[in-house]
């Protein structure tokens, strides 16, 4: 199965999202063994802004007119069965490279299949202070018109911490990634056997007008 590994960092070099990301590739495939992963980074690809003008909404035209590298991005990904994206926080919201790149998606609104739609999709959000959650959540619009399905989410802040990726930041992307990989086996074949963690439950809380029990030596 072919698995996508978007990284929507703006920096060229390696950078923290790229390290969160390998490292839930790495738990990825401890659970899909036969999977096959195409990384994209968006910013090393030359993907202009929408224009707005709408004419890849034409039946007659039925394509982004823009000549640039997004069609390239959109071929990469076909035929993936899920989806691997993790982003920084820039501005309390997603990345500018993202939301260029999801505005130009609407190119294929009136296509029977929309490529990165339809996929199983894990999520991972870092920052440096605060505002994953509200990063996190505004992606969820976008997933829900591509009728794509997310299973995992990990939102992290550095803080104080020098380096994110050596924190257990790492650790909670590689069970992301495990999680993904188990919600795909369990599509295509049954689940295999797992140590079922028990079911913890408090006491029962009297109700309001049940008689008091007495106790011993009252």
């Amino acid at each position: 199965m072919k698995i996508i590994a978007l990284s929507c960092t703006q920096k060229r070099l390696p950078s923290v999202t790229d390290a969160l990301l390998e490292a839930a590739v790495t738990g990825l495939v401890q659970e899909a063994k036969d999977a096959v992963i195409q990384p994209i980074r968006l910013i090393d690809h030359r993907i202009e802004m929408c224009e707005a003008e709408d004419t890849c909404l034409d039946p007659s035209v039925g394509r982004c007119t823009l000549e640039d590298d997004f069609q390239r991005v959109v071929d990469l990904a076909e035929g993936a069965d899920a989806m691997l994206l993790a982003m920084p926080v820039y501005g309390g919201n997603v990345p500018a490279v993202l939301k260029i790149f999801q505005e130009r998606l609407k190119s294929f609104m009136n296509a029977a299949n929309r490529p990165f739609g339809n996929m199983t999709v894990a999520t991972i959000v870092h920052s440096r202070t605060m505002l994953t959650e509200p990063a996190l959540a505004a992606l969820f619009p976008w997933y829900l018109r591509l009728k794509n399905k997310n299973v995992a989410s990990v939102c992290v802040s550095q803080n104080d911490h020098q380096e994110l990726a050596g924190t257990a930041a790492h650790d909670l992307c590689v069970a992301l990634g495990r999680q993904l990989g188990m919600s795909l086996e369990a599509k295509s074949s049954p689940a295999p056997s797992r140590t079922v963690l028990p079911l913890l439950q408090s006491p029962p809380r009297p109700r309001c007008g049940d008689p008091v029990a007495s106790r011993p030596g009252a």
